[in-house]
């Protein structure tokens, strides 16, 4: 009887199911064609209200609604921003499939009236190894350069020279959509001055990188992400600006997407004017003797920038997408500087004036490829081309105070400065269950960069002759290949990812002085770069991580380069081209909490480095030398916190506080002066705490206005033989939008205390200086901007789709 009731049902099920249908379609704008994905798909019978089936389209834009049984329907298909569609169905035994093919939804402009949005976007959002911050939203950056966006990151610090340090360590990799584009620390201050803030849409700050990353710059990674939209249609914006320093801004750009291609054009020209200043003091002493030097230079820049980009990604199928893409800067101007000298009584020695001229071209392309397996599972191809130019004219005239006696002299300086770079990059990633994931790849690049140098001297501009002592020809060519491999998962709560990377390297350094031909130097090593990365997630909005990665800080440039610069005769500087590289182990544990309006996040750090190059100095009546050298071990460790809170529905504050401890051992240093005679300097080693703190205040307030606070904080920190001393600054700002935000203005204030400025106390042996430089000062900034386009709707995107920049960027949700 059982064994028969069974059959009876089995039969039952079986007639049921052969007597359903399956309905699907595919869902696009009628206007762009664009696929909309994650639509709703509800299915009604007609005598009920209540759905009796709903899906969502996918990826793809595809819908089915399987198992629906002979009958009449209602199909109503609704999505943000968009018209809804509702029509009849009818399903019978003779259409086990009901293909209902393309349909096509219509935007609804009342609609998207009726929910417009005053808010503001988060500036700061958690992803798995790094903290991403909008820059759409810093209001004080408005017509500014990507330097000063970088002044408002918390634990990023931009000095006068515009060198950059994360977490008070200068050994930072600055990238731009995840590659380096150039940037080294011989010319990312420059490059980043002349950059638009407008074009960056947020920046990545990876304190930490996985072995996926490149292991340079032991302190970690900062990546630049350029604005590059998906919206469907066309749009754009344009944007002039100036400051109360004389300097002007424009900059536009438009977009086009549609199915098959994506297209993008940036341009942004900046006028700069800045001035400079800084005094140096110095007392020195050889046996009984103290000789003392208070020099005081003064100085103004005029600079001009041409920012390009463009691109273009053409979706050949569903599954492949193919790139190309340009990026280029070009400009130059000039600066002048007086530097004057005083000895103990006040009485002067010197005077020395310069004239810089310059002009520079650093351009890149870039070719890459982009395959779909299926979800979560793709295959990723780069190559690019970077070359740069830089061309710098010197003049120098001066009076020096000789045994009672002034005499004048003229020197003029050429130097050119060259860069080619190829880099080739393949990434494979697979998702290869729910829980698994493994990713690995391979990165090559090949450098090459060369510095020449070109002086004339003579007693005044109009009679002089080649200073061959003076000239030279230095070359560095380098050679990096790698392979890394990463395996990670998800076990209920708990995450994980092992990675490990190898890399070769190979470089060689040649220098040609006029008089002598220098031993090439040429090296070669490999290195295994491992990392971990463990996360528990807890109950109640609580997540904890813990990750160990090995980095590295290669020597190149002006570190590496022997030529002795005199162009100032009382403070010589030259590189070593016997340094090894820095390689730093560094743990740290993560700590996040979410609340409803309120998010906390505590890193607690530890970064061990061996083989520290520092900047050493020795001082040699009359003159101060300065080079570098690998001098001693370096360990920091500290705890960071980063607040942010949703206050009154109108105010978000964001609050960093980083307090760590750092020692440096003590060490010697020999050198060689210019008699040949050894001598040995000693220092002590130093350890300290110290803390830094930054707070932003961002205002949404009525009538479309929003306004921005900055306040920031650095106390005394360690340096080799000295310390830099506390600083502080402000900068505010607010924006009015117009003609339902198409139109906007937007007035910024940098550095409204004037308080923005460095100030370094070294010592050694035989000398003690005190140094403060300033850059720029206090500033206003005057930006309007006009929004333009056509994009069929402005409703949210949801979902991710792989980037072409070698890494991805997740959807961003809405903060109200």
């Amino acid at each position: 009887m059982k064994k028969y009731l069974l059959s009876v049902v089995f039969v039952w099920v079986t007639i049921a199911t052969l007597s359903a249908a399956t309905i699907k379609g595919r869902l696009i704008d009628n206007e762009t064609k664009q696929i909309i994905d994650f639509a709703t798909v509800s299915l009604f019978n007609k005598s009920s209200k209540t759905p009796m089936k709903t899906v969502t389209t996918d990826e793809k834009g595809a819908f089915s609604i399987p198992n629906v049984k002979n009958g009449s329907y209602t199909l109503r298909i609704s999505f943000v921003g968009y018209k809804t569609l509702e029509f009849p169905v009818f399903v019978t035994s003779k259409t086990p499939i009901v293909d209902l093919k393309t349909l096509q939804l219509s935007t609804d402009a009342k609609s998207l009236k009726a929910v417009e949005v005053i808010g503001q976007k988060s500036q700061m959002r958690f992803e798995v190894d790094k903290k991403v911050f909008d820059v759409d939203q810093n209001i004080s950056a408005a017509g500014g350069s990507a330097s000063e966006a970088l002044q408002n990151i918390p634990s990023v610090d931009v000095d006068n020279e515009g060198n950059i340090s994360l977490r008070n360590n200068s050994n930072v990799e600055v990238w731009i959509n995840g590659k380096p584009s150039g940037l080294t620390a011989d010319n990312r201050a420059q490059i980043l001055e002349q950059m638009p803030a407008g074009s960056i849409e947020s920046i990545e700050v990876i304190t930490n990188p996985s072995s996926k990353y490149s292991p340079e710059g032991s302190a970690g990674i900062i990546n630049l992400v350029l604005k590059k939209d998906r919206k469907a249609g066309y749009y754009g914006s344009v944007s002039v600006g100036a400051n109360t320093f004389g300097g002007v801004n424009g900059s536009g750009n438009i977009n086009y997407n549609s199915s098959k291609v994506d297209a993008y054009a940036n341009i942004g020209i900046r006028y700069m004017q800045f001035n400079n200043s800084s005094d140096t003091y110095r007392e020195s002493w050889q046996g009984n003797d103290t000789t003392i030097l208070n020099q005081k230079n003064k100085g103004d820049m005029d600079r001009i920038g041409v920012f390009l980009r463009g691109g273009a990604t053409y979706h050949v199928t569903r599954k492949d997408d193919i790139g190309l893409s340009f990026m280029g800067m070009f400009g130059g101007g000039d600066s002048r500087t007086t530097l004057t000298s005083r000895d103990g009584l006040g009485a002067l020695t010197r005077e020395r004036w310069s004239d810089e001229d310059g002009t520079h071209n650093d351009w890149g392309v870039t070719l890459d490829y982009t395959h779909l397996f299926g979800k979560n599972h793709d295959l990723r191809l780069y190559a690019n081309y970077f070359q740069m130019n830089w061309n710098e004219t010197n003049d120098f005239t001066q009076n020096s105070l000789v045994k009672d006696v002034w005499l004048k002299s003229a020197q003029k300086q050429d130097e050119n400065n060259s860069h080619q770079r190829w880099e080739f990059q393949a990434d494979y990633s697979n998702q290869i269950s729910d829980r698994f994931k493994i990713e690995a790849g391979y990165k090559g690049n090949i450098n090459s960069r060369g510095d020449d140098v070109y002086t004339l001297e003579g007693p005044d501009m109009e009679n002089l002759k080649p200073q061959e002592a003076l000239n030279n020809d230095f070359t560095y060519k380098e050679n990096i290949q790698a392979l890394y491999g990463t395996f990670s998962g998800k076990i209920d709560n708990f995450s994980f990812q092992a990675g490990l990377r190898g890399e070769y390297m190979r470089y060689k350094t040649e220098s040609r002085p006029w008089n002598a031909q220098t031993p090439d130097r040429t090296r070669e090593y490999w290195h295994l770069y491992p990392s971990l990365f463990l996360s528990y997630s807890l109950p109640k909005g609580n997540e904890l991580q813990v990750n160990y990665t090995s980095r590295v800080n290669r020597p190149r440039g002006r570190q590496i380069n022997a030529f002795r610069n005199v162009t100032d005769s009382t403070s010589i500087s030259y590189g070593n081209p016997n340094l090894n590289p820095e390689f730093a182990h560094a743990i740290e544990l993560n700590y996040i909490k979410n609340w409803d309006a309120h998010t906390l996040s505590a890193s607690l750090y530890y970064r061990k480095t061996n083989d520290v190059i520092q900047q050493v100095r020795y001082f040699e009546e009359p003159v101060m030398y300065s080079t570098y050298e690998n001098v001693t071990k370096m360990q920091n460790a500290g705890l960071e916190l980063v607040a942010k809170n949703r206050l009154f529905k109108y105010l978000n504050l964001t609050t960093t506080v980083n307090m760590y401890y750092q020692q440096l051992n003590d060490f010697d240093y020999t050198y060689v002066d210019n008699s040949g005679v050894a001598s040995t300097m000693h220092y002590d080693g130093e350890n300290n705490f110290t803390w830094n703190a930054r707070i932003m205040a961002n205002l949404i307030l009525p009538k479309n206005f929003s306004a921005q606070v900055t306040g920031n904080y650095n106390a005394k920190q360690l340096i080799a033989q000295g310390e830099r001393r506390p600083n502080y600054s402000l900068d505010a700002g607010i924006r009015k939008s117009f003609f339902s935000r198409k139109f906007s203005i937007a007035l910024s204030g940098r550095d409204l205390l004037d308080s923005r400025g460095r100030k370094n106390i070294s010592w050694g042996d035989n000398f003690y200086q005190e140094s403060h430089s300033r850059w720029g000062g206090r500033s206003v900034n005057l930006t309007l901007t006009y929004m333009f386009g056509k994009n069929g709707n402005n409703k949210p995107k949801p979902g991710k789709r792989p980037d072409n920049n070698g890494m991805d960027y997740e959807g961003e949700m809405m903060d109200f």
